[in-house]
């Protein structure tokens, strides 16, 4: 079997048909890595002169692997939208003792253009403009074309060029794919988790606020707003000490509403008195 062959075998072994996970989000991008250093290895002509002449070819075909992934992961985020909007308003209304309670979701149109990730909303970060090519795609093309080329000028041989992009590691006699630290497949996981995070964290405090809404009309008045960290040996230093403090809203509280860093676990719920 060819180094090409098997990456491309191991890509699809480790890619998953589920609801977006972290972990998922991650073999995403990992199938995608693979596949560009399987094309590096097979295309990249030997000298960094030749390289650098057939950067722009190599880069058309990379360019459908980048727009795939892109839609991959914007159809499997937009599906958890709603159903993570309907737990967080099934939870807090439970917490709260209203069981039987429903309120309706609000459109996907409405989240994605509401949901917004360091001030972009979500559907544009994914929506292709009139090149065809989203922000999200862009962001991920400028992070290997930076890092190949100044692979390139350096002229180290292909096999170092491709392991910018993913780094391996031999097990068993076998080489294997790792999206190792400081490589363009662990700097895609990590912009890809902390979109997930940002876009599902997102959701929480407007949807919260709905619930305050909702009991307000009832009679039922929000006194304040109470700050819910997750406690476990991951919590970090920041959130740790807000855990169990009160405010009068979301974005009253010392350092803002969460999501305050990628992958933050915290919530915020509303004090609720009759």
């Amino acid at each position: 079997m060819t180094p090409s062959a098997y990456l491309r075998e191991l890509a699809s072994a480790i890619t998953r048909a589920e609801d977006l996970t972290d972990e998922e989000a991650q073999a995403v991008l990992y199938e995608l890595a693979l596949r560009i250093y399987a094309l590096l290895l097979a295309r990249l002509p030997a000298t960094s002169f030749e390289r650098q002449l057939r950067w722009p070819e190599l880069r058309q075909e990379l360019l459908p692997l980048l727009l795939a992934a892109n839609d991959t992961l914007a159809r499997a985020l937009f599906s958890r939208l709603i159903p993570t909007e309907v737990a967080i308003l099934t939870s807090t209304l439970n917490y709260y003792g209203f069981p039987n309670r429903v309120i309706p979701p609000r459109p996907l149109t409405e989240i994605l253009e509401r949901t917004e990730v360091l001030t972009t909303p979500l559907a544009r970060l994914f929506s292709r403009d009139a090149t065809g090519i989203s922000p999200f795609a862009r962001q991920l093309l400028r992070l290997l074309e930076r890092s190949v080329l100044a692979a390139t000028m350096r002229d180290l041989p292909t096999e170092e060029v491709a392991a910018v992009v993913i780094g391996t590691r031999t097990r068993a006699g076998r080489t294997i794919a790792v999206p190792r630290k400081g490589t363009v497949a662990n700097a895609w996981r990590e912009r890809t988790r902390a979109i997930t995070a940002a876009a599902l964290w997102g959701l929480v405090t407007p949807s919260q606020e709905r619930i305050s809404a909702t009991a307000a009309a009832e009679g039922i008045r929000t006194s304040s707003w109470q700050w819910v960290a997750v406690l476990d040996p991951r919590t970090c230093p920041v959130c740790r000490p807000l855990d169990g403090t009160t405010a009068p809203s979301p974005a009253e509280f010392p350092r803002g509403a969460p999501p305050l860093h990628p992958l933050c676990r915290c919530i915020v719920i509303p004090t609720l008195t009759q």
